[in-house]
């Protein structure tokens, strides 16, 4: 039996989103307002915003709390996974 589900280096499934970059989601909320497809747009924005707000939270729990709190808090590793904005 083969293990279909690969992981990354951190040990999460890969997410697509996760490795894009915000110029690259903002280049394709373009491209959906462009094509006039609205459900897309507002897909793509609201996925935006909530990256940039919890890449917020993170931060300011990491602040506030701690960032070994973070770092040994299964669902916080998970969400600086789907926050990291690559700069590619």
């Amino acid at each position: 039996m083969t293990n279909d589900t690969e992981t990354t280096e951190d040990g999460f499934a890969p997410d697509d989103a996760a490795g894009m970059s915000d110029a690259e989601l903002r280049t394709l909320l373009a491209q959906a307002r462009a094509a006039g497809d609205e459900p897309l747009r507002r897909l793509l924005a609201s996925y935006i915003t909530l990256r940039r707000l919890a890449a917020e939270m993170l931060t300011l729990i990491e602040a506030r709390e701690g960032a070994i709190v973070v770092v040994r808090t299964p669902i916080f590793q998970r969400l600086r996974h789907l926050t990291r904005r690559s700069a590619t």
